[in-house]
This record gives structure tokens, C-alpha cells and sequence, in this order.
């Protein structure tokens, strides 16, 4: 699927400009801001969509009436959440990893619970140009294995913020083969 989500900062304009180049049919702008409505945008050749990252279940409602998709963070709430689809940066985690397992964010009961109400998993790869990527593509992988054990829908985006940040849809289905996940 040639989709991408992009989190704009006054940018759209030129977000939809690259993506149009790099070869994307779909676009997803996700706003952190849930207050303010987004404007719609329109584009010949790409399709657009808004979304709301909420960071606290009681934004849901609210935030649900002005955009198309809401997103969450990964936490256990979310998961139960009808109304909150898509959920990103499972792989954060500020405590350290123990010896011999991941703090990756997903475990087996999340997994059960995004099966049963159809959720996405969507990897962030801009995590991965953190200074602790060595640490993100480990949990990537960990996570990656449980989506595909559980057959959770999953989704490779950039989560771009400038035009620059984006990556072509052959570099992310680059990432998603290393992963396993097609």
C-alpha cells in the first residue's frame, strides 16, 4: 500500500507536494493539536485524510468530531477503545531492557486484544534516526514478530514533520521485508 503518515507543522502544502514525487497514493496527517479543526486539503493524485493523536482516553470523544482517523499512543486503554483505530510508538519506552528480554511495548495480551477489535500497529521510522535506534530496531523486530504471530494489521510509516524526513513507499516495504511483515 502506498501510504504515509505525516505529522505537519503548517507544511501540508509541501508535504503533499513530495509525496506526489516519491510516489505515494495516500496521505494521512496526523495533528497532536486536537482542539483546532483541520483544514481539508485536496490534491489531484493523492488521496487526504486527518487524524487526532490522542494521549489520554478522555480526548476521544472530543477529538473524534473533528477528524477522519484518531490515533493513540500504545497503552492498554487504547486497545480497548473502539473509536481509536490506528496505534503508534510502541517501541518508546523510557525504562532501560532487561538482560534478556525487550521493553517493546507489546505483549501477548495487547496482541489478543488488537486482533479482537481490529486494530493497526503502525511502526514509526523516524524512531529509528533517534540516537538509540540500535534499541528501537530490536523492539521493532520483537513487536513485528508478535504482530505477525497474532496476524495484527501493521502499518510502516515515516511520521514525517518536513518534506525532507519523508521516505520513498520502496524504502518503507524495504523496512517492512527486514521485519518480516510482508
Amino acid at each position: 500500500m502506498k501510504l504515509d503518515i505525516v505529522m505537519p507543522k503548517d507544511n501540508e502544502q509541501e508535504l503533499i507536494e513530495i509525496a506526489e514525487k516519491l510516489g505515494f497514493k495516500e496521505l494521512i496527517f496526523l495533528y497532536e493539536d486536537l482542539k483546532e479543526k483541520p483544514k481539508k486539503l485536496k490534491s489531484n493524485k493523492i488521496k487526504t485524510w486527518t487524524a487526532g493523536l490522542v494521549k489520554n482516553i478522555k480526548e476521544v470523544d472530543k477529538a473524534k468530531k473533528n477528524f477522519d482517523f484518531l490515533f493513540g499512543v500504545t497503552q492498554r486503554n487504547f486497545f480497548e477503545n473502539k473509536k481509536v483505530k490506528y496505534l503508534i510508538n510502541a517501541e518508546i519506552s523510557e525504562s532501560n531492557d532487561f538482560v534478556y528480554q525487550r521493553r517493546a511495548g507489546l505483549d501477548d495480551v495487547m496482541c489478543r486484544l488488537a486482533k479482537e477489535k481490529d486494530k493497526v500497529i503502525v511502526f514509526n521510522t523516524k524512531l529509528l534516526t533517534t540516537d538509540k535506534h540500535t534499541y528501537i530496531l530490536g523492539r521493532m523486530m520483537q513487536n513485528a514478530k508478535l504482530c505477525r504471530k497474532y496476524k495484527i494489521k501493521t502499518l510502516i510509516a515515516t511520521l514525517a514533520s518536513t518534506p525532507l524526513e519523508m521516505r520513498a513507499p520502496k524504502d518503507l516495504d524495504g523496512l517492512a521485508r527486514m521485519l518480516k511483515l510482508l
